[in-house]
């Protein structure tokens, strides 16, 4: 057995004997059923993940990486906690050259807790450093049949990138072309792009949810771009 098997095996056993003494409902609110859980609460996982950190430290580029492959084909969202912590110390190893795996992993998430988790830290990274090689594989994200990435290419653009306002012309570019989704998580991901967008630019954010609205765009966006406003800012947009 190689250590990327033993430490692979190790983690497996460890998560499905705290899933079996655990209460938790495995992420009840996944509605993918492709996601599976073991029902280990984020606390834990991380707690293991601390134990193996030395182990995985010890480990080449080319193991970790397939312990990553394993960890995310595994179809645990517990598992791809732990991927996740390993990419997060790699992002210097993919470069673009490499970014076709990037799209392998984005394309296993299967749920918007773990596209939320990758895009807070990893992609976001990735963007930062080569943006415009990154954008080609966002654009694509955008433009396929499949609510995690479309999810994905609008999640990325929250949170500090949002703050940054480095990328709000192609945030606005993401979420224009998916405005009028019929996926749920979709939406509220539209929506919470355009909320944090605007704690850089309000008012030319605030423009465009106006257009949006005026688009019969489903309400679901609008409200939850809307809600850090005032309610007297809220409904001049809303009923204006």
């Amino acid at each position: 057995m190689t250590a990327v098997d033993d430490i692979y095996s190790r983690i497996n056993v460890e998560l499905e004997g705290l899933g079996k003494d655990s209460p938790y409902l495995a992420d009840a609110n996944e509605p993918d059923p492709r996601y599976l859980g073991f029902g280990v609460r984020a606390p834990e996982v991380k707690k293991l993940v601390n134990n193996y950190k030395s182990e995985i430290k010890s480990l080449d580029e080319e193991e970790k990486l397939a312990l990553v492959t394993k960890l995310i084909d595994s179809g645990y969202g517990e598992m791809k906690t732990v991927a996740l912590f390993i990419l997060d110390q790699m992002v210097d190893y993919f470069d673009p050259a490499k970014f076709d795996l990037v799209d392998q992993f984005v394309r296993k998430l299967h749920g918007w807790s773990k596209v939320d988790s990758y895009t807070g830290s990893f992609l976001r990274e990735l963007l930062v450093k080569h943006p415009e090689e990154l954008m080609l594989l966002v654009r694509k994200w955008n433009a396929e049949d499949d609510l995690w990435l479309n999810r994905t290419s609008v999640v990325l653009f929250t949170r500090r990138i949002a703050k940054s306002g480095q990328f709000t012309d192609w945030a606005i570019e993401m979420c224009e072309r998916l405005k009028f989704s019929e996926e749920m998580m979709v939406q509220n991901g539209v929506g919470w792009c355009l909320k944090d967008l605007m704690k850089h630019d309000k008012k030319g954010v605030l423009a465009y949810i106006s257009t949006l609205k005026d688009q019969g765009v489903n309400k679901r966006v609008l409200t939850y771009s809307l809600r850090d406003l005032t309610s007297t800012e809220r409904e001049k947009i809303l009923e204006g």
